[in-house]
């Protein structure tokens, strides 16, 4: 494999405490030296003969790869909205190197063999790597638990019902008990079921767009509850799609009470609030669980700049055009993401002074890392793990338009949304793909 010298990159990398314009030496699929890079540190690969590829970072953010918590990639079942190639070959081109995949696919992912047949196709597929989330009860029904040690040593690198079908607390009890003897995460989906039946955030804005509305605690009480379950199972949970600033409390309040519990919210809940969903009347704003109001959306960034948030995820949900030109009540939830992960943190957070590049990152690269169990081989740019990289100009500005994404689907809420930062090359198991477009006039 060719090796690859970028140099003159301000490199930041969180998990070293590391920020400063520095080389990266990757060869072999894995990161070489992070430093002052000498001919004799790169002399072997220089006269092998695949010799070394020199690349001039000046002016560019040298990242570890983008590791996405969650996204839904369809396959198998729903291989129409996406599939695990397509899905892998979006993240590339949004600086994401590695995809933990939900198990809400037809049949689920609740098997040894479903694992590894997610497992199979990102080999095959060789770009992002994508790792599967197990479900954590048979067929997510929410009755009876799945094999989660044969999950576990199958390669599952944690567990979660998403949507589960029933709403046993007994059986998530006993779940996350369980999962806890295999060191792996609970990802419990934060919303109470019997509260979701609404199309956008209940309040202010849905009454006047005379939509049902979804209450914010629908999701305060589910992480409530799942905050109290992991305590008494000594489990690791975490809140996936934290959405509300009483939900931001709950987690604080666990933490003090030493309960294992970590946190992610999206880029669409922290840039957008739900009287973007009234003005616009358009599915591309219907998300699940809804854009909040500003209120919310302060403690969101606050959670983020106290790190009790410490998770940026894209919930990558594709859906077929013809479904999002539904009328709003009847328009499946979901956004794309996984292409606009990176730029709208940048956008957002960094730029807007939220958040300082390093904390961005972080909740980008190595917080991902240690909830899904890989920070041994991922999320940072230590010499022996895996060369996954993104470089970005933080700088360049550019305006989003759908149709040169390269998701199957384009139902995006940042369509036409005047973006800085833009993701320019990414290196993924040591392979170094240009996706950075011209920049738009």
């Amino acid at each position: 494999m060719q090796a690859i010298l970028i140099r003159g990159g301000r490199v930041i990398d969180p998990a070293n405490n590391f920020d400063a314009v520095a080389d990266v030496l990757v060869a072999d699929g894995k990161i070489k030296l992070v430093g002052s890079a000498r001919e004799g540190d790169y002399k072997t690969f220089k006269n092998a003969t695949s010799g070394i590829e020199v690349f001039n970072a000046k002016g560019l953010w040298v990242l570890p790869g983008a590791i996405d918590l969650r996204a839904h990639l369809g396959e198998p079942g729903n291989e129409s909205a996406e599939t695990i190639a397509g899905g892998a070959l979006a993240a590339i081109h949004g600086g994401v190197t590695t995809v933990a995949c939900m198990p809400d696919t037809d049949p689920p992912i609740d098997t040894e063999a479903g694992v590894q047949y997610v497992l199979g196709q990102s080999k095959a597929a060789d770009l992002a790597e994508i790792l599967p989330v197990a479900a954590l009860t048979k067929k997510r029904e929410g009755k009876e638990l799945a094999e989660l040690g044969q999950l576990a040593r199958a390669g599952a690198v944690a567990f979660s019902d998403e949507m589960r079908a029933i709403d046993s607390p007994s059986t998530l009890l006993k779940g996350m008990a369980y999962a806890s003897m295999f060191g792996l995460a609970v990802i419990e989906f934060a919303q109470d079921p019997a509260m979701t039946s609404g199309a956008m955030n209940a309040g202010y804005e849905a009454t006047l767009a005379g939509l049902p509305g979804i209450p914010a605690v629908a999701e305060e009480l589910a992480v409530a509850r799942a905050c109290m379950f992991a305590r008494e199972a000594g489990c690791h949970y975490h809140a996936a799609k934290v959405t509300t600033k009483n939900a931001v409390r709950a987690i604080k309040r666990a933490r003090k009470l030493r309960v294992q519990v970590t946190a992610a919210t999206c880029p669409h809940y922290f840039a957008l609030t739900d009287s973007v969903v009234r003005k616009q009347y358009d599915t591309a704003f219907k998300v699940f669980p809804p854009l909040r109001g500003p209120d919310d959306v302060a403690w969101l960034k606050r959670g983020l700049r106290e790190g009790i948030i410490e998770c940026i995820s894209s919930d990558h949900t594709a859906v077929p055009p013809e479904l999002k030109e539904l009328e709003f009540g009847r328009a499946p939830f979901g956004v794309v993401g996984l292409e606009t992960l990176v730029p709208v943190t940048l956008t957002a957070l960094v730029h807007s002074g939220e958040l300082s590049p390093a904390r961005a990152v972080s909740a980008l690269t190595c917080n991902p890392a240690k909830v899904l169990g890989v920070h041994k081989r991922k999320g940072a740019l230590t010499p022996g793990f895996d060369a996954d990289l993104c470089l970005l100009d933080p700088d360049e500005e550019w305006s989003l338009d759908p149709s040169r994404l390269v998701s199957r689907c384009r139902n995006t809420p940042f369509a036409g949304m005047r973006l800085k930062g833009r993701v320019k090359f990414t290196i993924a198991r040591g392979k170094l793909f240009d996706v950075g477009a011209p920049a738009d006039d």
